[in-house]
């Protein structure tokens, strides 16, 4: 039998998940090992998305750096303002919809990252966002001109790069499928949900030690 270490060679305060299921959810196995602290931050705060809204809607993304080496400040930084801007985006969205409108659904912005090494030694970041699906329920066009949630993170990613909007082209990637609507009824589709966002977990790629955060999710 294979030895099959508890803890994180790199980091020996994170733990191994070897199953194929997580808290009764099914996690992509081609990925093994996870990482059990990130399984939990991502089951928890989907969880929370659920208690607070009906429905959730729930989109996965990428972000990646420019090619060039402009200094941005640190990781932590930079993500940090991608969350900030992104929220404020969101929440000033619904506010003006309620003041055209009289009334509109309102959503806590809710969200869960982790940050990666690639092959060519570049950074980006895997990234899940979760809110009250009857206020956003879609992506949107890439290229519409109305505001959607794609322009809204584009721009908010622009904006924590601290470059022109049209600058970030190619750096925000929505991959297939990436859209998902969950609820407490329908088991199947949080299956399925899990299943892919299990893929932020694997302990694989993740880099220690350089003082960036690898893994963040939203409180509360």
């Amino acid at each position: 039998m294979t030895h099959q270490p508890k803890r994180h060679p790199g980091n020996s305060n994170l733990h191994l998940h070897y199953e194929s299921t997580f808290r009764g959810l099914p996690v992509l196995m081609s990925h093994i090992p996870f990482i059990t602290e990130y399984l939990e931050g991502i089951h928890e705060t989907t969880q929370l998305a659920l208690k607070a809204h009906r429905r959730v809607f729930a989109l996965r993304f990428d972000l990646h750096f420019p090619d060039d080496d402009r200094p941005l400040g640190s990781d932590n930084t930079v993500i940090s303002r991608f969350v900030d801007s992104l929220t404020f985006r969101i929440q000033s969205a619904r506010e003006r919809s309620r003041r055209l409108n009289g009334s509109a659904h309102q959503t806590l912005v809710r969200w869960c990252w982790v940050r990666e090494i690639g092959r060519e030694g570049r950074a980006h970041y895997h990234f899940v966002l979760l809110l009250n699906k009857d206020a956003y329920h879609t992506v949107g066009r890439y290229h519409s001109a109305q505001e959607n949630t794609y322009s809204r993170i584009h721009a908010a990613w622009a904006g924590a790069l601290r470059i022109p909007v049209d600058d970030a082209n190619g750096l925000v990637h929505i991959p297939a499928n990436a859209e998902y609507h969950l609820s407490q009824d329908d088991p199947a589709e949080l299956d399925r949900y899990f299943r892919r966002v299990s893929y932020l977990c694997k302990a694989a790629t993740k880099v220690f030690g350089n003082r960036c955060r690898v893994f963040g999710c939203s409180r509360g």
